[in-house]
């Protein structure tokens, strides 16, 4: 009878740990399931910003300055922003950049935007998904080339 005792409760004690485990493996089946169903979301959410990035617009876009020769080139969608003269003559041509830096890494295709002051050489950025603001000049020297958030 002690055998049988034994036996019974050697059962009982593998029955509640293989319980035990089953519920402890389907908490993890529910967070992996959880997390999956997040990871789905994340990914239909990037989807719908690269559709918004209609390719008809294009991602850059040139400015005029009063200068008949230069023009400042836009990255619409990371803030990088580069001088560009022309000329008849080769050696008067040139690209420069004003900004290297990244604004954003992530923007959507016309997120960034030039507007011109009364001051021929300087020019307003806007992000127009955040509204922050930048000072920015060009110009022939690379001294008088900047640009400066305003605060």
């Amino acid at each position: 009878m002690t055998k049988h005792l034994i036996y019974t409760i050697l059962i009982l004690l593998i029955s509640f740990s293989t319980n035990t485990f089953a519920q402890s493996y389907s908490g993890v089946l529910n967070q992996a399931d959880s997390l999956l169903s997040q990871i789905a979301n994340h990914t239909a959410t990037t989807v719908q910003q690269i559709g918004e990035m209609d390719p008809a617009r294009g991602r850059y876009k040139m400015y005029p300055t009063e200068n008949v020769h230069n023009f400042i080139k836009l990255d619409t969608s990371t803030g990088r922003i580069e001088q560009v003269q022309w000329s008849l003559k080769t050696d008067k041509e040139f690209s420069v950049w004003i900004n290297t830096s990244y604004l954003s890494y992530y923007g959507k295709i016309g997120r960034f935007e030039l507007y011109p002051t009364q001051n021929m050489y300087q020019f307003i950025l806007l992000d127009t998904t955040d509204g922050r603001v930048w000072h920015v000049q060009w110009g022939f020297k690379p001294t008088e080339r900047w640009i400066k958030r305003i605060y």
